[in-house]
């Protein structure tokens, strides 16, 4: 097949106007890169609930939590149950002891055995806290297992979020109500 003269002047004007260097084209591929990363650094989204320990990031989460129900059929104290078709953690009579039967039985990849147990709540103590006002109440630092709450010479309560996996003892623990779990952001 014979190409005439009138395509052979159309193809090269296109080309003229329509090629790539090479240069051009690496930094396509580099800033494509970049904006890749980029969006993957700030793809996940703050937990607004407490989740199930050995969670994955929350976005990825939200995607692979089919609702299923199995972690909350699996957990023995009866911690998980569901919240707009996805897996939510509720200590309010019960602490969470890591025994790992909600990732047993989780067949999607939104519980993975590779992660860190931590349920992704902080406890936040009150104002009205007891031990702020004496050094008598310490029942919140004696039942955490992470020793991640420390009061300090003044009585002022630090909790210290790296050591903390928010298993909910302290809350339990103090039975004036004074702490609350609340999402680590």
């Amino acid at each position: 097949m014979a190409i005439d003269s009138r395509d052979e002047k159309y193809y090269k004007a296109w080309m003229t106007h329509h090629t790539v260097s090479r240069r051009g084209l690496l930094r396509g591929f580099f800033k494509a890169g970049q904006q890749t990363q980029a969006g993957i650094e700030h793809q996940d989204i703050a937990r607004r609930t407490g989740r199930p320990p050995q969670a994955i990031m929350e976005s990825l989460f939200l995607r692979l939590c089919n609702g299923c129900g199995e972690c909350v059929s699996a957990c023995p104290y009866g911690i998980i149950a569901m919240n707009e078709g996805k897996a939510e953690l509720q200590i309010e009579y019960a602490d969470c002891d890591f025994c790992h039967k909600c990732t047993d039985v989780c067949q999607t990849g939104a519980l993975e055995p590779q992660i860190a147990p931590d349920t992704g709540l902080k406890p936040v103590v009150s104002t009205s806290c007891l031990g702020r006002m004496d050094n008598y109440c310490r029942l919140c630092v004696m039942s955490c297992p992470q020793q991640a709450i420390i009061f300090d010479s003044l009585n002022q309560v630090t909790v210290d979020r790296a050591r903390c996996n928010g298993c909910g003892k302290c809350k339990l623990a103090c039975y004036h109500g004074h702490i609350s779990l609340t999402p680590l952001n």
